[in-house]
C-alpha cells in the first residue's frame, strides 16, 4: 500500500539507524579529548629541571580531567557495545523505536558537557550528582529501547531465547541502579559516591558470568 503522510513508519532496513548511531557516539569519543589541556606553563628563566617540575605539578593538577576522561570515554564505550549487541537481535523498526534512539543519542551527545563540569568541579556534589544523573538516564533509556523492542517479539527475531531476553533487560537496568546509589552516597562522602562508580562496570561483567552459569543448559552460548 503507499505511505501516507503522518502514517507510522516500519520497516526492516536499520542501517540508517546505526550509522547514525555509530557516529553519534564516535563524535562523542572525539569531543572528550578536546577536554584534556595541554598546561599553560611559563618556562622563561627557568631551567628545564624546573620546567619539568612545574610540568609534572600542572599535570598532577589535572588528575581529575583524565581520570574523568577514561572513565567517560568507558562508559560511552559500554553504552556503545551494549547498543551494538541489541541491534544484533533487533530485526525491525518503528517510529517509537527511532525515538527512543534518539534520546539515547542526545544523551550520548551531552557527555562530553557533564565531563567538562565534571573535570571543574569534581568535589562538589552537584557535579557527582551530574554525572549519575546523565548515566541513569542513559541506562534507563537502553533499559526502555529494549524492553519496548522485545515486547512480545514486537522487534526483534522471532527465535530470540526467552532467556536472553531477560538478561538484557537485567543487565541494562543494573547500571542505573549503580549510579542512584552513587547519588545517595554524595551526601555522605563525594569521594565514596565516586568510587561506587566503578561497580557499574563491574556488574556488566557480574551479570554476563551468572547468565553463563545460569542459562547454560537452554543457551549454550552467551549473548556478546
Amino acid at each position: 500500500m503507499p505511505h501516507r503522510p503522518g502514517q507510522e513508519s516500519r520497516g526492516e532496513d536499520l542501517s540508517r539507524i546505526i550509522a547514525l548511531t555509530d557516529g553519534v557516539f564516535a563524535f562523542a569519543l572525539t569531543l572528550l579529548a578536546l577536554s584534556l589541556v595541554v598546561p599553560d606553563l611559563t618556562t622563561v628563566g627557568l631551567t628545564p629541571s624546573q620546567v619539568s617540575g612545574h610540568l609534572g605539578y600542572a599535570l598532577w593538577k589535572e588528575y581529575p580531567t583524565f581520570t574523568g576522561y577514561v572513565f567517560v570515554f568507558v562508559m560511552i564505550a559500554v553504552w556503545w557495545v551494549g547498543h551494538h549487541r541489541l541491534f544484533r537481535y533487533i530485526v525491525r523498526y518503528d517510529d517509537v523505536l527511532i525515538v527512543l534512539n534518539l534520546v539515547l543519542l542526545l544523551e550520548i551527545a551531552v557527555m562530553p558537557f557533564v565531563l567538562r563540569i565534571y573535570a571543574s568541579f569534581s568535589d562538589t556534589q552537584v557535579a557527582v550528582i551530574l554525572f549519575a544523573l546523565i548515566q541513569i538516564a542513559t541506562g534507563l533509556t537502553v533499559s526502555l529501547l529494549w524492553l519496548y523492542a522485545s515486547w512480545r517479539h514486537r522487534l526483534i527475531a522471532r527465535d530470540v531465547p526467552e532467556a536472553t531476553v531477560r538478561y538484557f533487560r537485567q543487565r541494562f537496568l543494573l547500571t542505573p541502579i549503580v549510579f542512584a546509589i552513587s547519588i545517595g552516597v554524595s551526601f555522605v562522602s563525594v569521594l565514596a559516591a565516586e568510587l561506587v562508580w566503578v561497580g557499574a562496570i563491574g556488574t556488566q561483567w557480574l551479570t554476563r558470568y551468572s547468565y553463563s552459569v545460569l542459562a547454560r543448559k537452554s543457551v549454550p552460548h552467551p549473548p556478546r
